[in-house]
C-alpha cells in the first residue's frame, strides 16, 4: 500500500517534477489541464481514474502537467484549469456522487498557477473495499492506465476490509530526533534507544503478526534479547547488508492488534551504538520493516540518517528522501 504521497502545493513543486524528469508510475498520474471540465465524458474519466487510484495501491492524479507520451515522463507545466467554475468543493462533489461507494480519505490540493488559474492534485489512498465509477465498472492501475477490473479483482479488492491493515512506527527517546553520545576514548557510542509500535488501520483484528526489522550492520544492535529474536544477516542489492531481529505476536497470551491501540513492541527500546568513526560524514542507515499476517503483508524502509552526533528518523515519503 502506498501512503508514501508526494508533497506537491506549489507550482514549483510541480516544476521539480518536470525538472527531475519523474516518470508516470502505478502510483502518479499526470493530466493537462484541459482534461479538467464540466464534460459529461471528462467527469466519468476523472472518476474512473481517482476510482482506479483508490482500488490500487494509492496514488496521485496531477492535473496541470503535460506528458511526453513517448517517455512517460513529464513536459511541462501548463497554463491551469480554463473554467473558474471548477474548484476543489466542485470536484469533491463530483466524486462523492458518482463514485460508489463514496471513498475516503481523497484530498483535492488546489495550485495556484501564477496566472490566475490552478491546477489540481488529487490523492486517493488505497481503499478497504472497491469503488464502481459512473460507468457501472470497477477500475483499477495497470501499466499506467485505468483499465477495467476482472471479477476475481473485485472480489479481491472487496476482500481487503475482512483482513488487518497493520503498520509499525519508530521513534527514540524524545521523537523523530536523537543524539549520539560517547564516554570518554570509546569507539562505541553510549545505546541510542530505538522504540517500535504496531497499529492497525483496519476494524479487523490481527490475532497472529510477525514483525520483522532489518538494521544496517554500520549500525550496531547492542542487545539481540527478548522480546526479539535475533535472525542473523542478510544482504539486498537496496539496502545492503543488514541484521534482522524477529517478533511474534500471538492471541492469547498476547493481546491483538485492534484498531482501537496502537501498542509498543518492546518497552525497553532497541539500543544502537554508532561507531565514531562514522561522525565525519552524513549517513542515511536504512531500517527495512516486514509485517506479515493472515491476508496482509507489508515491505517499508525507514532511515537514519546521520549528521555528526545528530540522528534523525525519516518515514517512507519524508521530503528528504525525495
Amino acid at each position: 500500500m502506498a501512503d508514501d504521497f508526494l508533497t506537491l502545493q506549489t507550482r514549483a513543486d510541480l516544476q521539480r517534477l518536470v525538472d527531475e524528469g519523474l516518470e508516470e508510475s502505478l502510483t502518479l498520474d499526470y493530466k493537462s489541464s484541459v482534461s479538467m471540465s464540466r464534460d459529461s465524458a471528462r467527469i466519468d474519466e476523472l472518476c474512473k481514474d481517482v476510482s482506479a487510484m483508490a482500488n490500487s495501491a494509492g496514488g496521485q492524479i496531477v492535473y496541470g502537467i503535460e506528458e511526453d507520451k513517448q517517455t512517460r515522463k513529464p513536459a511541462r507545466v501548463d497554463d491551469g484549469v480554463i473554467d473558474t467554475k471548477i474548484n476543489c468543493e466542485w470536484i469533491e462533489q463530483i466524486l462523492n456522487s458518482r463514485v460508489q461507494p463514496r471513498m475516503h480519505g481523497v484530498t483535492i490540493t488546489r495550485i495556484d498557477m501564477e496566472n490566475g488559474r490552478f491546477g489540481y492534485v488529487i490523492t486517493a489512498p488505497q481503499s478497504r473495499t472497491a469503488h464502481q465509477a459512473p460507468t457501472k465498472q470497477y477500475f483499477r492501475r495497470f501499466e499506467l492506465q485505468s483499465v477495467a477490473m476482472h471479477d476475481y479483482e473485485i472480489r479481491d479488492v472487496m476482500a481487503r476490509s475482512q483482513a488487518p491493515d497493520l503498520f509499525v512506527t519508530l521513534s527514540f527517546v524524545s521523537g523523530d530526533h536523537g543524539r549520539i553520545d560517547f564516554a570518554p576514548k570509546n569507539e562505541m557510542s553510549e545505546p541510542v534507544l530505538l522504540f517500535t509500535s504496531i497499529g492497525n488501520r483496519s476494524s479487523q483484528p490481527a490475532f497472529h503478526t510477525l514483525v520483522r526489522i532489518g538494521i544496517a550492520v554500520s549500525v550496531e544492535i547492542l542487545r539481540k534479547g527478548p522480546p526479539w529474536t535475533y535472525a542473523g544477516l542478510n544482504t539486498s542489492e537496496d539496502v545492503g547488508q543488514q541484521a534482522w531481529l524477529i517478533q511474534r505476536i500471538a492471541a492469547p497470551p498476547d493481546f491483538p492488534v485492534f484498531k482501537e491501540l496502537q501498542q509498543p513492541l518492546d518497552q525497553s527500546g532497541i539500543p544502537l551504538g554508532f561507531q565514531a568513526r562514522s561522525l565525519g560524514h552524513i549517513h542515511r542507515w536504512p531500517i527495512t520493516i516486514e509485517i506479515h499476517a493472515p491476508g496482509f503483508h507489508s515491505t517499508q524502509t525507514w532511515f537514519i540518517q546521520q549528521q555528526g552526533t545528530n540522528l534523525r528518523l525519516l518515514q517512507p515519503g519524508h521530503p528528504l528522501l525525495r
